[in-house]
């Protein structure tokens, strides 16, 4: 098949969970024979085309980095025009609303090809996040940005999405919550709905075969071979909620001798920085940046336990599966598509922002090493069978191949 996908970010904007899933996603089609095209919005260095993993990706040069816009409706259905002239095009695939020009420009009723949308979080997650985010009752600026955001997701849900929305012959709902939110929200008969978790590299998301490299990450953070490593990996904004984990770090060093490593970067981490020196625990929380992916996993493997207490309502963060494969217990926040992913079999799920469930887990973990060293390999296995690379691209071929035979 000839396919063509619209997102408005790919790895080259930054780093971030929706594009590493549209390029794995892309590349796994690929790699099974099909011809993948990306457009996507510009690149901050002027790069406009490239080919990664036998993708070719389009860079929109006069449309805004990583940003919706007209110019990127505009353009994206331009492009798409001329690829479908040269090789003809068989399924339009949106990540979000990436394609809205095509659908605003009647591109696919007009070539009458499919058009399936992956949508990453709803109108709801938006809301619900900045509500638990931002808005208090004392704090009037939160107030003001929850007012904002609620009136801007309102007239971009009635005048744009909706619309679209319904127009998509098929969505992909990656949770098992987001059904129910999609017929609730945007009135999709079930019947146009089909599920597939997003998935991850369950070969590059492995226990280490040589720990000597694990070895040298210690010796570098100055981390004692005794003491207990915590992992927070996200972008670091404050509804991803690494403060909570700063926060509970002098509870848990009253009884274990520890450190929290911190990967990615972002506007927060100022704040979070300022968090650890008013607390006392500089010398114990490690900053490392922002990591391209394939690094990422030594971290995975030399934490002991994961964390994740977000406060953002959204999809499942891919980096809990990714933990999960690595063989490690995660503790994470009870919100969102968390619980598609983490049961009691195989993680520790909290309420969002409780910060004595937060320490109470870790000790749990920590002081269990055989019990958590069972979670985590019945964690890993639950990925490799239903959260896999190759099972999340097996499953949008089956939507693809549905729609095709329908066309026929």
């Amino acid at each position: 098949m000839n396919i063509c996908m619209f997102t408005r970010v790919m790895p080259a904007h930054g780093i971030g969970g929706m594009q590493d899933h549209v390029l794995a996603l892309s590349a796994g089609l690929a790699a099974r024979g099909h011809r993948v095209s990306v457009m996507t919005t510009a690149r901050a260095d002027g790069v406009e085309h490239a080919r990664v993993d036998d993708v070719e990706i389009f860079y929109l040069k006069a449309t805004r980095v990583g940003r919706y816009s007209a110019a990127f409706w505009r353009d994206s259905a331009r492009r798409a025009r001329d690829l479908h002239s040269t090789q003809p095009l068989h399924i339009l695939h949106s990540h979000s609303i990436g394609a809205y020009g095509v659908y605003r420009a009647g591109l696919p009723r007009q070539w009458r090809i499919p058009l399936v949308a992956s949508l990453h979080g709803t109108h709801l997650d938006v809301l619900t996040t900045t509500w638990h985010t931002d808005f208090s009752l004392a704090r009037p600026l939160g107030i003001a940005r929850f007012v904002g955001i609620t009136v801007q997701m309102l007239a971009n849900y009635a005048a744009r999405d909706l619309g679209f929305i319904r127009a998509a012959d098929r969505l992909i709902a990656t949770s098992d919550a987001d059904p129910w939110k999609y017929q609730t929200l945007y009135r999709v008969p079930p019947a146009r709905i089909r599920k597939v978790y997003n998935g991850i590299d369950t070969r590059l998301f492995a226990p280490p075969a040589d720990s000597a490299a694990l070895d040298d990450l210690r010796r570098q953070w100055q981390i004692g071979a005794d003491e207990k490593i915590l992992l927070a990996l996200a972008r670091l904004q404050k509804d991803k909620g690494v403060q909570n984990a700063i926060a509970v770090l002098p509870r848990v060093l009253e009884k274990v001798s520890a450190h929290l490593v911190i990967v990615g970067d972002g506007d927060y981490r100022a704040a979070l920085e300022a968090q650890t020196r008013a607390l006392g625990v500089g010398d114990r929380v490690h900053f490392v940046g922002a990591l391209p992916l394939a690094e990422c996993t030594r971290y995975f493997n030399l934490c002991d336990v994961f964390v994740d207490p977000t406060l953002r309502t959204d999809g499942y963060d891919l980096t809990i599966a990714e933990a999960m494969a690595c063989v490690k217990p995660v503790i994470v926040s009870d919100v969102g598509a968390n619980s598609t992913l983490v049961d009691a079999a195989t993680g520790i799920l909290i309420p969002r922002g409780d910060h004595a469930a937060l320490a109470r887990e870790i000790f749990r973990v920590l002081e269990n090493p055989r019990a958590s060293l069972e979670m985590a390999r019945r964690a890993r296995e639950k990925i490799i069978v239903q959260f896999s690379a190759d099972a999340m691209v097996s499953g949008i071929e089956s939507v693809y191949r549905e729609m095709a035979n329908r066309a026929d």
